[in-house]
């Protein structure tokens, strides 16, 4: 077989955890299956800091807006070099789909998405939810010679407008994470975006007495208790990762949420970390009640779940040790790897 040459436009650096799990950690194990790749971040890793991550000198959307329009004009002056041209998840999602269609005119181009796009957006710049339109995401979607979704919820949004879409979930290096020790410390991980998700969790923590452990970019007074807080950063995170004993992810049960690839459980997984979910969208396909973890509906189970994690070393043992065999098994980034080397080879 030939060697397939693609350009990558991602939305960021590596430093987002989007274009990080859905292309970064691909690209070694797709150069060995002969895919020759260059990578196009919108944002780079400085502009993404002061976005996402500096508190203290914050980058304005606009200028995230502008620098996206200059860096995906420079790429469209150069497409003919490649075969195939890799979007993730758009380059103006819900706004605007001009550069994908003049990109589809001229190459193939597979769409690849990890979040309900489509639906109106929550929180942010009121202007832009009051601009995002779902027919420039279904433009994009026809346009598009394949659709890689993260998982069948969105899969099957697309077949709506695509007929040649493949399920990629969420991927995990497992040489990247060290195992956890096996500890009582309850923790979370995730962004300035996703930190609302734990405020449900107030009396939870507060019954049981604990202050979690949480591992991310924000304010975290804005949840109304106490944690223990540790500021994300990419060189610390898989440390931070390894002093967690036991991981949480709660979700509402909203049509947006149902879009969600679960990556914060397989990174528990990987570290051996046993996972207490919210039964809601992938976290379901991932955690099966009592082998590999435990589903949590209600406040009451949140705290008895968590109650018996905490007093018993070696039900975490157990457990933690099924969801590494999960992502051994379903999730490593080598099997999401040949999936999509197979969707761009046949685009060739």
């Amino acid at each position: 077989m030939g060697t397939v040459k693609v350009l990558f436009l991602t939305q960021t650096s590596a430093l987002g955890p989007s274009s990080r799990y859905r292309v970064y950690q691909l690209l070694p194990w797709l150069q060995k299956l002969g895919v020759e790749c260059e990578v196009s971040p919108a944002i780079d890793d400085a502009l993404y800091r002061g976005l996402y991550l500096d508190s203290t000198e914050r980058s304005s959307r606009w200028t995230a807006f502008s620098a996206t329009w200059q860096r995906r004009r420079t790429d469209l002056q150069h497409v003919e070099d490649f075969d195939v041209v890799f979007v993730q998840k758009g380059v103006f999602t819900g706004l605007y789909s001009g550069f994908e269609r003049k990109l589809a005119a001229r190459k193939p181009v597979v769409f690849d998405f990890d979040d309900a796009i489509w639906l109106p957006r929550v929180g942010g710049s009121r202007v832009l939810r009051a601009l995002h339109r779902e027919s420039a995401v279904q433009d994009i979607l026809r346009r598009s010679a394949a659709v890689v979704a993260g998982n069948s919820y969105l899969a099957d949004y697309a077949t709506r407008f695509n007929r040649k879409v493949t399920v990629v979930p969420s991927s995990i290096d497992l040489a990247a994470y060290r195992r956890a020790a096996n500890s009582n410390v309850v923790g979370w991980i995730g962004s300035r975006t996703t930190l609302p998700y734990l405020k449900p969790l107030k009396p939870v923590f507060e019954t049981l007495g604990i202050r979690p452990r949480i591992i991310a970019s924000g304010d975290p007074t804005q949840l109304g208790f106490e944690v223990e807080f540790r500021p994300w950063r990419l060189e610390t995170e898989m440390e931070e990762l390894s002093q967690t004993g036991i991981g949480v992810a709660p979700l509402p049960d909203t049509p947006w949420e149902h879009g969600k690839c679960g990556v914060k459980i397989l990174q528990y997984m990987a570290c051996g970390i046993p996972v207490v979910a919210s039964p809601v969208g992938a976290n379901v396909n991932i955690v099966t009640h009592g082998v590999n973890g435990f589903l949590a509906k209600s406040t009451e189970e949140w705290v008895t779940l968590l109650r018996t994690l905490i007093a018993d070393p070696g039900l975490r043992e157990k457990l933690g040790a099924a969801g590494r065999e999960t992502v051994e098994k379903y999730f490593t980034v080598q099997r999401a790897a040949e999936t999509v080397a197979s969707v761009l080879r046949d685009l060739v």
